[in-house]
């Protein structure tokens, strides 16, 4: 695909944090003595209790969720692609996400030094001013950043080689740039499949319960997937606009039995139509 570099960019997201733990070499050779065993396993220090940073933990996993949900897989140094459309969107969510997160960080660090003090009597003899970290390189424990950058152009190739390697290196990136776009549609089609197969078996046992997100998940979907949809597949979007008939008030799906049954039969028509595209 020539024009790669103008559809999409390549994202990837770094997030660090304070584990709060601590392994303590000196406590696992002791209860190893008392049990008289050997390599038994490691004691970890809980230095920090495990609520206190669960607010961290929380916007950090979202954040996670939310930067595979907006991106296709692509390198294997986890960078992901960042489809064009996608991007104004994406950046506006992961800048809200960063924010949360300092806040959070801030947060903690000002019950830093507190929290410091219930842990000398939660843990009594086991507690080690070293284990912490000082009140200024706690900073450095926490990130939460994308790093976006541009696809490298094959047209723009400028490495100075016999032009025969040139050009047999110019194909092997190209077929390496065709496999990595296959793959990634894949996962579009994966991502269709998975979310109306879930409504389909839902719909057909009918007797089955469900929670509204059968539709709603549904509904996410259609209004990410323009946005993924970076080579502008047409059988991409007769897809979307075949979901459109799986939107149903979910009272209605639950209560009208000829509502519910047709609308499974609409799920599986999409699923035999989205098969033909998996590989």
């Amino acid at each position: 695909m020539k024009d790669l570099s103008q559809r999409a960019m390549l994202a990837n997201l770094n997030i660090k944090q304070w584990s709060g733990r601590k392994q303590d070499k000196n406590i696992t050779r002791e209860i190893e003595r008392e049990h008289n065993a050997t390599n038994a396993g490691n004691f970890n220090k809980i230095l920090i209790q495990d609520d206190e940073l669960k607010e961290i933990q929380k916007i950090a996993s979202a954040a996670r969720s939310y930067f595979y949900e907006s991106t296709l897989p692509w390198g294997d140094n986890g960078d992901r692609l960042l489809p064009s459309p996608n991007i104004f969107v994406f950046l506006q969510k992961i800048r809200k996400f960063r924010e949360e997160f300092e806040v959070a960080c801030e947060t903690f660090k000002k019950r830093f030094p507190a929290l410091k003090e219930h842990a000398k009597v939660r843990l009594n003899g086991m507690y080690k001013e070293t284990d912490y970290p000082s009140v200024s390189d706690l900073s450095a424990k926490f990130l939460l950043k994308v790093v976006t950058m541009p696809i490298a152009d094959v047209e723009d190739f400028r490495v100075k080689i016999d032009p025969k390697e040139e050009a047999a290196l110019k194909s092997q990136i190209e077929d390496s740039i065709k496999e990595r776009v296959y793959h990634a549609t894949q996962n579009i089609w994966e991502r269709i499949q998975k979310t109306v197969n879930h409504m389909y078996e839902k719909l057909s046992d009918q007797e089955g319960k469900f929670h509204n997100t059968l539709v709603t998940n549904i509904e996410d979907l259609m209004d990410l997937l323009p946005r993924l949809n970076f080579t502008n597949d047409p059988n991409i979007t007769r897809i979307i606009a075949d979901m459109k008939t799986l939107i149903v008030d979910p009272e209605t799906l639950r209560n009208d039995y000829s509502t519910r049954m047709h609308t499974a039969d609409g799920a599986k028509a999409i699923l035999d139509k989205v098969s033909d595209y998996l590989g």
